[in-house]
């Protein structure tokens, strides 16, 4: 039998769901020396995707959030970045307008 303990923190909880709201946007990308740091809550379809990119490196790079959520804290290259970052418009089936 296999059991499951589903994440019980709450998007808004997070020092990172306090940036999002805050600013009123869903991803935050900082860009410094020619790496990336990306950060965002995502559904886990969608983490899915961007976290493809990274491989086995993914690992300690998101947390599972309440409601089928996953929070992307990433610290990448530029290149890598942009990998996830296709894979997120993919994703979402439409271009999305970086603000």
């Amino acid at each position: 039998m296999r059991t499951s303990t589903a994440s019980k923190i709450d998007r808004t909880e997070t020092d990172i769901g306090h940036l999002l709201a805050r600013r009123g946007v869903d991803l935050l990308l900082s860009v410094d020396d020619g790496n990336a740091l990306i950060q965002c809550q995502v559904s886990s379809a969608v983490a899915a995707a961007m976290l493809a990119p990274l491989g086995g490196d993914a690992v300690g790079q998101f947390r599972p959030l309440a409601g089928n959520l996953v929070e992307i804290d990433a610290a990448v290259t530029l290149a890598t970045a942009g990998r996830m970052l296709k894979a997120r418009e993919v994703a979402f089936g439409a271009p999305q307008q970086l603000q």
